[in-house]
């Protein structure tokens, strides 16, 4: 052990596993020259990973996938196509809560609905498509896309030992599957016909545009539509990630009332009119954001790793290419060292004076330029569902139901978890009713002088 990492060898590999960060986040992720040498990513089973955007080495292709879609992925604040995605989200919210209350004081599976809603943010401001919640192909590709999500964060020995990779011969061929009917969906939904329409480059209103624009009119670096639908569903797929963790929040939330009453209460503070919390109530809104921090601090999945692609140095250790390099998220996570109590629920870790505060250790995304490129619209999106819901609902447990949350990794099954959504409406006529005798709801009712 040396300056909060260690070297280990696997096989024929070296891996550098980093444990501490204080001191060394900006060495690690602040210097371009660190991040130059350390930009490539792991690839033990050989497989064709190039047209991905997570898992690719890095190239001028993945340079330029990313420069196109971050006008996307991380709109600045309060621009036109902020506003856009925020009118998005509202509208979304809007069917989502109306579709609980038709379903209140019921046994709710949450997580189909929410993967919904996501899905329909995300293809509705990336591609400018539409799906109902009865749309058979839409709700087909979600579940495919969600399987492929479970599927992929599973962690098995292969990762790291590739000769045992036959031995997922039909894991590999399900998931083969499920993308072969995702890409059927995106192309014959989405893409086909504004490929078909596209005789010169078209002014950009979408993300889609903008990847027809560049394949079509031959841009450099030149880019194949394998590579541009690839990028596309990566990018769709994202959706997924949010889903589940919006399902693992309200499993967090759901027995802790404490927790909901104080977010309620910061959110009532507001006055806000409707159902929807926009995104312009985020920074009035730290302790409604702390909750999600939190519950991604306490899941502690994994950072994909990065791969050394050229000779460096980092924490007094000489690595050399090739050389795997991780973070230890579940350490840097759950530390008694870094954390209070690090074990315990405790949202309000990430609130002082009122305003939200993030340690440097905490590093949700990754860093760098290999940082998750959808983390803005985690954030953005996953903020406005969960106040929007405790805006509008109480979260109570079903009986008998157990709400335990698995750590180490992001994904649940495909039925994880059923809720009750009572109206907040519904709670305060009740206590007013406990509290007020007939006579004075009925001359309140009537427009009379009570005060209430």
């Amino acid at each position: 052990m040396k300056s909060g990492a260690s070297m280990l060898k696997s096989g024929f590999h070296m891996h550098l596993m980093v444990k501490r960060l204080k001191g060394k986040k900006t060495n690690m992720f602040g210097k371009k020259e660190y991040v130059r040498r350390v930009s490539n990513r792991p690839n033990e089973a050989n497989i064709y990973l190039d047209p991905t955007l997570a898992f690719c080495n890095w190239s001028e292709v993945q340079k330029t996938r990313r420069d196109m879609l971050r006008a996307y992925t991380f709109p600045r604040a309060f621009s036109a196509r902020y506003n856009d995605l925020n009118q998005i989200i509202g509208e979304e919210m809007d069917f989502m809560i109306n579709h609980l209350d038709s379903l209140s004081n019921t046994n709710v599976h949450a997580k189909p609905l929410i993967l919904h809603s996501c899905a329909n943010v995300f293809i509705t401001y990336l591609c400018s498509k539409n799906f109902h919640l009865e749309h058979d192909g839409f709700r087909h590709m979600v579940a495919n896309f969600d399987k492929v999500f479970f599927e992929v964060n599973q962690g098995y020995a292969a990762d790291f030992l590739p000769f045992l990779m036959p031995l997922h011969h039909r894991n590999m061929a399900r998931m083969a599957h499920w993308s072969h009917e995702i890409r059927r969906f995106v192309i014959k939904n989405i893409i086909s016909d504004r490929v078909n329409a596209w005789n010169g480059v078209v002014p950009e209103k979408d993300y889609a545009d903008c990847l027809i624009n560049h394949v079509k009119s031959g841009s450099e670096p030149e880019m194949s539509w394998n590579t541009a639908l690839f990028v596309m569903e990566d990018i769709i797929g994202g959706h997924s990630a949010i889903g589940n963790l919006l399902v693992k929040v309200l499993g967090f939330i759901v027995t802790r009332p404490d927790v909901q009453k104080v977010a309620q209460e910061e959110i009532d503070s507001l006055g806000i009119a409707g159902n929807f919390v926009g995104l312009e109530n985020r920074t009035s809104l730290p302790y409604v954001e702390a909750i999600i921090l939190e519950t991604i601090r306490l899941i502690a999945s994994p950072i994909v790793p990065h791969v050394a692609n050229q000779d460096s140095s980092i924490a007094g250790y000489r690595i050399k290419k090739d050389t795997f390099i991780f973070l230890n998220n579940y350490e840097l996570n759950m530390s008694t060292d870094l954390w209070t109590s690090p074990e315990k629920f405790m949202p309000d870790r990430f609130v002082q004076n009122g305003r939200l505060l993030k340690p440097e250790h905490f590093l949700p995304f990754g860093g760098g330029r290999r940082s998750c490129m959808g983390y803005k619209l985690v954030q953005y999106l996953s903020f406005a569902v969960l106040a929007t819901l405790l805006k509008n609902f109480t979260i109570t447990p079903v009986k008998n139901e157990d709400y335990t949350i698995p750590i180490g990794n992001l994904a649940l099954p495909e039925m994880t978890f059923k809720f009750r959504f009572i109206r907040r409406l519904d709670e305060v006529c009740l206590t007013f009713v406990s509290n007020e005798s007939f006579t004075d709801i009925t001359r309140w009712l009537s427009g009379g002088q009570k005060n209430v």
